[in-house]
């Protein structure tokens, strides 16, 4: 990606995407790690129980291993740890039931808030039992919540507490850094049926984010994915999205909020490959007083990636 600047100073294109699980793909067929690997394949991704299982398994087999061995041998785990939200949303897909525990996170009925909540939806919906809930709170603690697109119930990820509770301290700082940061844009994914379009704000400040993590990890093993995520935020922000739209519909200008948030990465964060960019495509757009042109699209386009 030519124009991001990698200085001194110095994953996935998951935009608007719950499974990244085909984005993480490092080499993990090694000798070293095929045990792991043969190991995940015998367990059942309907059982939740075997995120211990998996967990045990990778510290006994890397436990005196090298962080660089440890954190390729996390991707075989955070693949199976995709696989079981995929798995589960598929088992809970067809009782509707469980549309009431949409976007519910951190649920335990031990609290006064939880209970509360609890009886609200036993009052929506009388199918609603104590096992339901049980399973909603075993589903909160692996780091999971019930989402929904198009009407459609899925299990998706949307907290990190699980994996770093039993895990940061064995990967890289690095890791954890991007796994917190892909877990947290996978949870405020815009493709919900409630989900807010992400903000011009958001998408600059996740480009930002994400330039200056490459900036400081160079030799990340997951770098390319770094960039891929990293020129789908400049596309992104330059032609918007269906729901948020950088240019009006009705005339096809730039819309004013947009145009600040350009404004405001050119003036304030000069020095940065997001500046330089978003510098040409500004003038691009200028020329044309700020209608959407075919100049304009082919220059963000070339962030799309293969």
């Amino acid at each position: 990606m030519k124009y991001i600047s990698i200085g001194p100073l110095a994953i996935l294109v998951l935009l608007f995407t719950t499974s990244v699980s085909s984005q993480i793909n490092p080499d993990t067929t090694s000798n070293a790690l095929q045990p792991f690997q043969n190991y995940i394949n015998t367990l059942d991704p309907n059982d939740l129980s075997t995120l211990d299982k998996s967990v045990t398994k990778y510290k006994q087999l890397f436990e005196k291993s090298s962080v660089s061995k440890r954190d390729t041998a996390f991707i075989i785990f955070w693949r199976y740890y995709v696989t079981v939200a995929d798995s589960l949303g598929a088992k809970y897909v067809q009782d509707e039931k469980y549309h009431l525990f949409f976007n519910i996170k951190n649920f335990d009925e031990a609290s006064s808030k939880n209970e509360k909540l609890k009886q609200n939806l036993i009052n929506k919906n009388k199918n609603l039992n104590e096992s339901d809930f049980k399973m909603l709170k075993r589903i909160n603690y692996y780091g999971y919540k019930f989402d929904m697109i198009e009407g459609v119930i899925l299990v998706s990820i949307a907290d990190p507490k699980f994996i770093l509770n039993n895990l940061s301290g064995f990967i890289s700082q690095a890791l954890k850094s991007y796994i917190v940061k892909v877990i947290e844009e996978i949870d405020t994914a815009g493709n919900s049926d409630t989900a807010q379009a992400i903000s011009p704000d958001e998408l600059a400040n996740r480009l930002l984010w994400w330039e200056n993590f490459i900036n400081n990890n160079q030799e990340f093993f997951l770098i390319d994915d770094c960039f891929q995520t990293y020129d789908g935020y400049l596309y992104t922000l330059m032609q918007g999205t269906d729901n948020n739209p950088a240019f009006n519909y009705n005339d096809q200008k730039l819309n004013e909020k947009f145009r600040k948030v350009y404004e405001k990465i050119i003036n304030h964060h000069k020095g940065t490959g997001a500046a330089e960019v978003i510098a040409k495509y500004y003038n691009i757009l200028k020329k044309n007083n700020f209608f959407n042109s075919k100049e304009a699209i082919k220059f963000a386009e070339q962030f799309l990636g293969e």
